[in-house]
């Protein structure tokens, strides 16, 4: 059975913004995060995926690779 539903636009995009990443429909994304919110989804593998490129910070990664090294 298919409803439709309103939204806010932020929601929607947020929502497309997880859709596009993740390689889900909307209505996987909607029943992911329903589990999230449930804690049924708790383990790091249904985190995969979910950060951007764009968001790691290389020089913090590296900083942190030194810092474990010089503690060996």
């Amino acid at each position: 059975m298919v409803r439709v539903i309103t939204i806010m636009d932020d929601v929607y995009s947020e929502l497309h913004r997880i859709k596009t990443s993740k390689g889900m429909s909307f209505s996987e994304v909607l029943r992911f995060l329903l589990k999230e919110k449930r804690g049924e989804g708790g383990s790091v593998i249904a985190l995969a995926g979910s950060v951007n490129e764009k968001d790691i910070n290389r020089g913090a990664i590296e900083r942190i690779k030194r810092e474990v090294e010089w503690a060996r």
